[in-house]
C-alpha cells in the first residue's frame, strides 16, 4: 500500500509547501550544463590534432580527455530530465543537441541513456526494474569498478525486455542502438587508422569516465537505501570538493525534485532542510545550514 504523503508529516512540511520552495529553483536556464557539456566535447575532440601534429604529448592528452569524459555524463543528465528545454516544445532541440554532443566521450548513445535513466528514477531500488540496481546495491566500490569494466553494470538489453510494453521506451531504445553501432563503426575505423591515439584518446578515457560516473551517480548516493520517495538516496560526505565529483553528496535532492537546475540544487536545499529532515530523508540532518563550493563537511 502507497504512503499517503501529503498526511505523512505535519502541515508545516506539507508536500504542496515543498513543492513550491523546489519551484522556485527549477526556473533559471543552465547555461553552465550547456558550457561544461558542450565545452568538454570541444576540448576533447581539438586534441587530435593537438596530438596528431606534436604540439602535446599523448600522455597529457591521455590526462585531458579522461578529464573531459569524467565531465561529459552530467550535461547529458540534465538533458535526459529536459532541464534545458522547461517543458517548451521550441526548445526540446536544446536538450538534445546537449544529451548527444556531450557523451561522445562516453561512446554511449543519449536516448538509451535517456530512457533507461527514466526506469530508475520510476523504480529506484527495485531489484527487478531499477537498470542502476547492480550497481547502486553492489557490496563495495571495488566491485562497481569491476562491473563498469566488464560491462555488466550497462546490461540494458535486459531492460528492454522488462519494458518490452513500454512503446515509448522500446522507440527511443531503437534509435539509441543506431547511434550505438554507428559509434562502434566510428571506433573501429579510427583503431584502424590510429591505434596507439585511440586507445589513449577514446577508448581508455571512455572507460574511466565510466567507472567514475557509475561511482559518483549510482554507488555513492545510494548506499544502504531503500525504496520509497524519501528513502531511496541519502545525503552523504566526501574529501572532494564538489566541483570535482559533480556535488554528487546532494543527489537525493534531484531524486526529490529532478526539475531542479544542477547548479541551483544547494540553495535549494539549505531552504528544503527541514522538510529533508521531517520525511526522514538519509543523512538530512548532517546537511549543513549553508552549501559553499568548498568540499561539504560535517558541522
Amino acid at each position: 500500500m502507497g504512503i499517503d504523503i501529503k498526511n505523512a508529516v505535519s502541515e508545516e512540511f506539507s508536500f504542496e509547501k515543498e513543492k513550491a520552495v523546489a519551484r522556485k529553483y527549477a526556473q533559471r536556464f543552465q547555461w553552465e550544463m550547456i558550457l561544461i557539456g558542450i565545452g568538454q566535447a570541444c576540448v576533447w575532440l581539438s586534441l587530435w590534432p593537438l596530438v596528431m601534429y606534436g604540439i602535446i604529448p599523448l600522455w597529457m592528452g591521455f590526462i585531458v580527455a579522461s578529464f573531459c569524459a569524467c565531465m561529459s555524463y552530467l550535461p547529458s543528465h540534465e538533458a535526459q530530465h529536459g532541464n534545458y528545454s522547461r517543458g517548451d516544445p521550441k526548445k526540446r532541440w536544446i536538450d538534445a543537441l546537449v544529451g548527444h554532443i556531450t557523451l561522445v566521450t562516453l561512446i554511449y548513445p543519449y536516448e538509451i541513456l535517456r530512457v533507461t535513466h527514466m526506469k530508475h528514477h520510476a523504480y529506484t531500488n527495485h531489484d527487478d526494474k531499477d537498470p542502476d540496481f547492480l550497481t547502486s546495491n553492489a557490496k563495495s566500490a571495488k566491485d562497481v569498478v569491476l562491473m563498469s569494466l566488464d560491462g555488466t553494470s550497462t546490461d540494458y538489453e535486459k531492460y528492454k525486455e522488462i519494458f518490452s510494453s513500454d512503446a515509448a521506451f522500446q522507440k527511443a531504445f531503437d534509435k539509441g542502438v543506431k547511434v550505438f553501432l554507428a559509434y562502434r563503426a566510428v571506433l573501429m575505423l579510427v583503431v584502424f587508422l590510429f591505434p596507439l591515439q585511440t586507445l589513449l584518446l577514446w577508448w581508455l578515457p571512455a572507460k574511466i569516465g565510466v567507472v567514475y560516473t557509475t561511482l559518483f551517480f549510482s554507488y555513492y548516493p545510494h548506499i544502504g537505501t531503500e525504496i520509497g520517495r524519501y528513502k531511496n538516496t541519502r545525503f552523504w560526505q566526501h574529501w572532494m570538493p564538489r566541483y570535482i565529483n559533480h556535488s554528487m553528496q546532494l543527489h537525493f535532492v534531484h531524486h526529490l525534485h529532478p526539475n531542479i537546475g544542477h547548479y541551483d540544487e544547494p540553495k535549494a536545499i539549505e531552504e528544503l532542510k527541514p522538510f529533508l529532515i521531517a520525511r526522514g530523508v538519509p543523512g538530512a540532518e548532517q546537511i549543513p545550514d549553508r552549501i559553499t563550493y568548498n568540499p561539504l563537511i560535517k558541522i
